[in-house]
C-alpha cells in the first residue's frame, strides 16, 4: 500500500533535519566556491587535454604504421611458407621415387 504524502512529512524527523541544516549548507557553499575555481582553470586543463589528444594521435599513427610493417613481414613469411612446404614436397616426392627405384 502506498502511504499518503501527509504521512510520510509526519515520519521525517524535522528537528534533526533543521539542525543539521547549517552544516548541510556550508559545505554547499564549499562545493559552489570549489567548482566555480575550478572554471578558472578550465582552460589550462583543455590545453592539457589538447596537448594529450595530439600526443594520442601521434602514438596511434606510429602504432598504425608499426602495424603495417607487421602486416608485411607476416605475409613475407607465408609466401616463404609456401615456398618451402613446396619443396620440401618435391624433395619428399624424390626421396619416395628414390626409394622405389633402390628397392626393384
Amino acid at each position: 500500500m502506498a502511504i499518503s504524502w501527509l504521512t510520510a512529512l509526519k515520519i521525517v524527523p524535522w528537528e534533526k533535519v533543521l539542525e543539521h541544516a547549517p552544516g548541510v549548507m556550508e559545505k554547499a557553499r564549499g562545493f559552489i566556491d570549489k567548482r566555480r575555481t575550478d572554471e578558472v582553470q578550465a582552460p589550462t586543463e583543455l590545453a592539457q587535454l589538447a596537448k594529450v589528444q595530439q600526443e594520442m594521435a601521434h602514438t596511434l599513427s606510429q602504432l598504425a604504421e608499426q602495424n603495417l610493417a607487421l602486416i608485411a613481414a607476416i605475409k613475407r613469411l607465408q609466401l616463404r611458407m609456401k615456398w618451402l612446404s613446396a619443396g620440401l614436397l618435391v624433395t619428399l616426392c624424390a626421396c619416395g621415387v628414390w626409394a622405389a627405384l633402390l628397392l626393384q
